[in-house]
């Protein structure tokens, strides 16, 4: 008699689909406060923490918007998906992002040396009716990921998507590690104007893949420069006054420059 057994790798994320959570309605902008109109997302959403702007925890259609609209596109996996957003602000202390930012727990810290592969699935929202606001109302936007040994630090970036599509696509990165590192950090990324990504399913498996090569920043000194931005958020060509340079990890560093 002969007997075949398959099994699948541990995913390491403990709730990369947002599935385990508190949820008592169809949507809930959480944010790592707890003042309203938000909602605290670290008492919403176990094994996850929040550390930056809101995210929008919803199912993967529900009415929202307002006036309120049947919204949302469905889910890559399961029933919950979340929606993140960057928008720059001014204020008198000076410009900057409001980003969503926030980090999964892992089963157990990584191990040195060995391989892993992230997967995980991001998609542009969809439009919305031009007589309702209140959605992530914008072009799509991409993410990036990093690893961390803290719940409330972006850590060691490792990875920035592509644009996200009008339809869920997946993307992953093979990476290994040197510091035990015990989450998988996400935040959306930074433009000139507002913009929204969903994410979703994400999974986080030991591999005997080979690194994946040309993307992997592990070594912290790979990021890119996107654009240079002014004072009112628009891309700058001049090389003087006071301007803000855009990295693919999502770093934002302002420079007052004087000839």
């Amino acid at each position: 008699m002969f007997y075949a057994f398959t099994s699948m790798a541990q995913n390491l994320i403990l709730n990369g689909s947002f599935e385990i959570n508190n949820m008592t309605q169809c949507y809930e902008d959480l944010h790592s406060w707890t003042s309203s109109p938000f909602n605290n997302y670290d008492s919403i959403i176990p094994y996850s923490s929040s550390y930056g702007a809101a995210i929008v925890i919803m199912k993967g259609s529900c009415e929202r918007c307002n006036p309120p609209t049947f919204w949302g596109g469905g889910t890559q996996e399961g029933v919950w998906m979340a929606g993140l957003a960057s928008k720059p602000f001014t204020s008198p202390l000076g410009n900057g992002w409001n980003q969503s930012k926030f980090s999964f727990e892992l089963d157990h810290p990584l191990s040195t040396g060995k391989n892993y592969k992230l997967t995980f699935y991001i998609k542009e929202p969809p439009d919305i009716p031009l007589n309702s606001t209140g959605c992530l109302e914008s072009p799509s936007n991409y993410v990036n990921i990093g690893i961390s040994n803290t719940d409330t630090a972006f850590g060691t970036h490792i990875y920035t998507s592509p644009l996200g599509d009008t339809i869920w696509k997946q993307y992953s990165i093979v990476f290994n590690t040197q510091n035990a590192e015990k989450h998988i950090t996400v935040t959306a990324g930074v433009d000139t104007n507002y913009y929204g990504v969903f994410v979703d399913n994400l999974v986080l498996v030991e591999t005997e893949e080979p690194l994946t090569t040309g993307v992997n920043e592990l070594n912290g000194n790979n990021r890119k420069l996107l654009k240079i931005v002014d004072i009112l958020g628009k891309e700058s060509e001049s090389k003087k006054g006071l301007l803000f340079y855009v990295y693919s990890d999502g770093t934002v560093e302002k420079k007052l420059i004087i000839e």
